[in-house]
């Protein structure tokens, strides 16, 4: 049997036969992976805000791999409390595996509760999107010109819902990957209500869209007391300077 062929494994009901199939994804198949990390070391610059041994919160939105080029696993080892949220089910059922201590759910954030239409790659894909702008600048851009992008509805929640709902009033480090929808997510949350130290977000600068929007999410968290630190890879990195 080829390894690729243990995809089969994701749709059984059988829970012992899908625990198969994540175990040969994170341990064999991306044995590399195994100690987790950011793509470009952003979990080292963020780790340096803090003291060894404090124990803080974190919440992920897009999450999509619980170790692969996750800027939260550091954090989950050092004993955090963590909230990932991601729309793919199948992500959502390898962190319950791989991370079960945190608070993991399966749904797209948006800026309001309901249901969006996804544009959908393919059941493990990070490309998987609400944003019908990002989806055309994926089909021109990457290796997908020819591929068609299936569609489906999804359900969606308000982030500041979360945050309430699990009692995150404070949070020392909010990751943001929503292909497309960081602005929109963004300008969504309650500043004054829920209070953030640190925010790391993927933030493109393609074309005039993605550029519009990039600077209306700096406004945004210069106007909600949030300092640029720096660009590590795609993602900018931003501190509250009124955060304690």
């Amino acid at each position: 049997m080829r390894p690729r062929s243990l995809k089969f494994l994701l749709n059984s009901k059988n829970l012992f036969l899908r625990k198969v199939y994540f175990f040969y994804n994170i341990y064999l198949r991306n044995f590399k992976y195994l100690n987790g990390g950011s793509q470009f070391n952003e979990d080292l610059y963020l780790n340096s805000f803090f003291n060894k041994d404090y124990r803080g919160k974190f919440v992920d939105l897009g999450c999509f791999h619980p170790t692969r080029d996750n800027n939260t696993f550091r954090f989950y080892k050092k004993n955090w409390s963590g909230i990932n949220v991601d729309l793919n089910p199948i992500t959502i059922e390898l962190f319950n595996f791989f991370r079960s201590k945190d608070i993991n759910i399966n749904c797209a954030i948006s800026n309001k509760k309901g249901l969006k239409k996804m544009y959908f790659v393919d059941d493990l894909s990070p490309l998987n999107t609400l944003d019908y702008n990002h989806l055309k600048f994926l089909k021109k851009n990457f290796l997908f010109k020819n591929k068609d992008f299936k569609e489906k509805k999804i359900k969606t929640e308000n982030i500041n819902n979360i945050l309430k709902k699990y009692n995150f009033n404070k949070v020392d480090f909010l990751n943001i990957d929503l292909e497309g929808l960081e602005h929109e997510v963004i300008k969504s949350i309650n500043f004054k209500k829920f209070k953030i130290n640190l925010i790391c977000l993927e933030i493109l600068d393609h074309n005039r869209i993605s550029k519009n929007k990039s600077k209306k999410i700096h406004q945004i968290l210069k106007k909600n007391n949030f300092k640029y630190l720096k660009k590590i890879g795609v993602n900018s990195i931003f501190k509250n300077i009124s955060f304690n």
